[in-house]
């Protein structure tokens, strides 16, 4: 383990980390106008959170660069590069350490929350799962609102495609890519890592602006529009008003649902198809077309169902939170807890599929559930033919079969997690229903922000306790990061020297 490299490239991310501060309070304070209703920012609180960000991640930069002076150099006179293990472990503790800097403009200042519900907060906000311990967002000041929105958009690519765009020259960037989720380095064609990353945040940026310009040409003002841009882009879902999209036009939800579809799509395809010159290319790939039918069915379904139940429930509202679900947005549009039970049964499953692999979406992943499905369908038939061969399948090409045992990996630390988090938060929250806990704990783990019960889309999360929060922001992350870049850090193998 060469401890210089982690230290070097975590204060590299926390650097990026308080400039993304800094970026954020001029934007609100200085070139959008007051919002009628916010309260006033604290001008101290915000410079205390952007010092010392900037000034720790100086110092761990610094500190980093000192010690790798001492250290041997290879054949070619260079620094020694990342490996497999200063990889996962840089992205582990960069997630983690992220999060409790991002949280210090939440806690410091007048109107500030306890240091607990801003982690659980920052958490949420990186994480993109847009859960939130605000019982009120339209009285918070709009530099708050906005880091709220920026935590998300960041977190959305991932704020180590900021740094692998910048640094990736001296690190193996695509080792550490193949530990966050959001962004898969198999799935970028180009071999140059820098201009892969560049295409990425190129089509990522120019998504989030052509969302904001739209949003803003409708009823959205502009700082509602830059927020919505901001946290659609990025599958997250916070928002500047108490009921989040519901009180918003017909047209602007259609919108959001177009983006959100979008952002939920794998963004590789759209390097490949940037490359070819073709959109033919996502006809051929198949995680899309079954996603798409996903969205397609379950809504005919939703709003089949209120039709027969007498619900009343608009066709273009039934769509808007098929698709804020399984894409693990999170915006509400009216409330789900009021639908007949098999409308909130279709939510449930939507919550737990996901989007596609390689999206900013959250949930197990429409790719990774049809590998399983496939596969549990091969051991069924070899279980009355053994001799046979059967080789899984995606996109007319053979599966490797590591891919397949990553596959049920991740959907066993899924499934053990949900177990462990539901049992947790129901002994730490006895006035909690079972509903309320276990949805919660799923929530969290997929990345969605809205739960069932207590904590739906009309709740929040204000009224849990600090031990709840703090054990809801960890499963935020392990969802985020696929459990295994973090359960790796409490591997005594991993810390070892050589």
């Amino acid at each position: 383990m060469n401890s210089s490299i982690i230290i070097r490239s975590l204060g590299i991310l926390i650097m990026l980390l308080g400039v993304s501060m800094g970026a954020c309070f001029v934007l609100g304070e200085i070139l959008i106008s007051n919002r009628p209703g916010a309260s006033a920012v604290d001008y101290i609180g915000w410079w205390m959170s952007i010092l010392i960000t900037v000034f720790t991640g100086l110092a761990a930069y610094g500190f980093g660069k000192y010690k790798l002076k001492g250290k041997s150099k290879n054949v070619d006179n260079a620094e020694p590069r990342i490996l497999r293990r200063e990889a996962i472990t840089v992205v582990g503790l960069g997630w983690l350490l992220c999060s409790l800097f991002a949280a210090l403009p939440h806690s410091l200042g007048a109107d500030g929350v306890s240091y607990d519900k801003a982690i659980f907060e920052s958490c949420s906000g990186l994480t993109t799962t847009g859960s939130s311990i605000y019982p009120s967002v339209e009285n918070l000041s709009q530099t708050k609102l906005l880091w709220r929105s920026m935590t998300q958009w960041l977190g959305g690519m991932g704020i180590l495609g900021a740094f692998l765009l910048i640094f990736s020259g001296e690190t193996r960037g695509k080792t550490l890519l193949s530990f966050e989720s959001s962004i898969h380095g198999a799935d970028l064609s180009s071999t140059d890592l820098r201009t892969a990353m560049r295409k990425l945040w190129l089509v990522y940026s120019f998504l989030t602006l052509i969302c904001m310009l739209g949003l803003w040409a409708m009823d959205m003002t502009f700082f509602q529009a830059i927020n919505h841009a901001f946290t659609t882009t990025s599958t997250g879902g916070f928002g500047t008003e108490n009921d989040s999209i519901t009180s918003f036009s017909d047209n602007i939800k259609l919108w959001l649902i177009f983006f959100m579809m979008l952002c939920g799509i794998s963004f590789p395809l759209y390097i490949a198809m940037w490359q070819k010159k073709s959109v033919s290319i996502i006809k051929r790939h198949e995680e899309t077309r079954v996603y798409l039918i996903i969205i397609l069915v379950s809504s005919l379904i939703l709003i089949i169902g209120h039709y027969i139940n007498g619900t009343n429930v608009s066709e273009i509202d039934s769509a808007f939170n098929v698709v804020t679900i399984i894409t693990t947005t999170g915006f509400a549009s009216g409330d789900y807890e009021l639908w007949p039970v098999l409308s909130k049964q279709v939510i449930m499953l939507l919550m737990i599929i996901g989007g596609c692999s390689g999206s900013t979406a959250g949930g197990l992943k429409v790719s990774r559930i049809l590998l399983w499905m496939r596969a549990l369908k091969n051991e069924i038939i070899i279980g009355f033919r053994p001799n046979v061969v059967l080789k899984l399948k995606m996109n007319g090409k053979a599966v490797h079969p590591e891919v397949v045992t990553s596959v049920f990996v991740v959907v066993s630390l899924a499934v053990f997690f949900f177990l462990l988090g539901s049992i947790i938060i129901s002994l730490l929250e006895p006035d909690l229903t079972a509903m309320a806990c276990s949805s919660a704990v799923l929530s969290c783990i997929c990345n969605i922000g809205p739960a069932f019960g207590e904590l739906g889309p009309s709740g929040n999360y204000s009224g849990l306790s600090s031990p709840s929060l703090i054990v809801l922001a960890g499963l935020m992350v392990l969802g985020r990061l696929e459990f295994i870049a973090v359960l790796v850090l409490f591997s005594r193998r991993l810390w070892k020297k050589y």
